[in-house]
């Protein structure tokens, strides 16, 4: 039994529908979840907090960039 040939628009289209409807599923999502905390499921109305170590990075990565700026650009 031969089946009818699916043109890669329609996978497409299907595959969309399908991630659609997976909310648990993605790219920003995965960042997401390596970079907060997990969420407490006894406070429903708390935001996730960044954890250390990216705060720490960010900081780090600012302070070496103002520095840049201003021993290069300004000084």
């Amino acid at each position: 039994m031969m089946q009818e040939r699916v043109s890669a628009e329609e996978i497409h289209t299907v595959l969309q529908h399908y991630f659609d409807g997976r909310p648990d599923l993605g790219f920003a999502k995965a960042i997401a979840a390596h970079i907060l905390e997990p969420r407490s499921p006894f406070e429903t109305e708390s935001f996730p907090r960044p954890q250390r170590w990216f705060v720490l990075l960010l900081l780090i990565a600012s302070v070496s960039t103002a520095a840049f700026a201003y021993f290069n650009l300004w000084h």
